[in-house]
């Protein structure tokens, strides 16, 4: 069994954007090998600013295809319906044949086996699914025709531990990706997920955002205790802030009382929008932060 993995590198991608493109593109994916009747262990999906990331664990290397008969239209359809059925299947009209079932008499013909590999199938629907892949708001750059939430650098694909060739608008796949978002020039080879991630890791980098978010309220209740902070969550900027960043790291900040002589709610609202994650309530006995 085998691991297949997809990156997409960009510039950075709105906070907003990201989860809707993470279950998109798992999705997508899942309709596929349903559809081809490729059967997996585990999937999911991960995401930073700069990262889109989809994994499948324990995927076959090759598919055999069962004959199966294909129903087409009902025999009394117009023949523009026929012709459609028989061009979209890539068949001939003399392959088909008349089946009388419940629903009435329709056009069948029988699929032969076939068998695929899952390489080959990856290199080839890769593509058509990234140019399917819808954003809310979506830019183009340069002399390119590819619509994206940023700009994209680059693609990692790897399946069985071999780099994906397929090309999508004016990127080719390969197997390495970008250590470093601000030198370009600084790449990486991967031949799977576990070395990927642990490699970011190590530099700080936390690829699956579940984590991330696990990190920061770790850190938040460290630090709480420390300086004896009660905390009042706000899962919706919290959830933001973890898309936000991709090396998390949690300060803490006093601000010049003279600053502080408005009302909090202000305060606390024009932090919330520039995206700090803690706000101090103002004038308390015991400080209290907000998140």
């Amino acid at each position: 069994m085998s691991e297949f993995f997809l990156e997409l590198f960009s510039e950075e991608i709105p906070a907003g954007l990201q989860q809707n493109a993470r279950k998109t593109l798992l999705e997508s994916f899942h309709k596929l090998f349903s559809e081809k009747k490729i059967v997996f262990k585990k999937s999911t999906s991960f995401s930073t600013p700069n990262r889109l990331v989809i994994l499948f664990e324990g995927l076959p290397k090759e598919v055999i295809q069962k004959e199966e008969e294909i129903r087409g239209p009902i025999i009394s359809a117009p023949e523009k319906a026929l012709e459609g059925f028989i061009r979209s299947n890539k068949i001939e009209k003399k392959d088909l044949f008349k089946k009388k079932i419940e629903k009435g008499e329709f056009y069948f013909y029988i699929k032969s086996s076939k068998k695929t590999n899952t390489i080959n199938l990856l290199q080839e629907q890769s593509p058509i699914i990234l140019e399917n892949l819808q954003w809310k708001k979506s830019m183009k750059w340069g002399n390119y025709s590819l619509n994206w939430a940023r700009p994209l650098k680059s693609i990692l694909g790897i399946f069985d531990g071999k780099n994906l060739n397929f090309k999508f608008h004016h990127l080719s796949s390969c197997n390495a990706t970008f250590v470093d978002k601000e030198f370009e020039d600084k790449k990486k080879n991967f031949k799977n997920f576990k070395n990927y991630e642990k490699f970011f890791s190590h530099s700080g980098i936390i690829i699956n955002q579940s984590l991330r978010k696990e990190f920061i309220i770790k850190q938040f209740e460290r630090i709480s205790q420390k300086k004896n902070f009660t905390i009042a969550a706000n899962k919706k900027l919290l959830d933001e802030v973890t898309d936000l960043v991709e090396q998390p790291n949690i300060i803490v900040c006093k601000f010049d009382e003279k600053f502080l002589d408005i009302p909090k709610e202000i305060l606390i609202i024009t932090m919330q929008y520039h995206q700090n994650i803690f706000q101090p309530s103002i004038k308390t006995e015991r400080s209290q932060m907000n998140f």
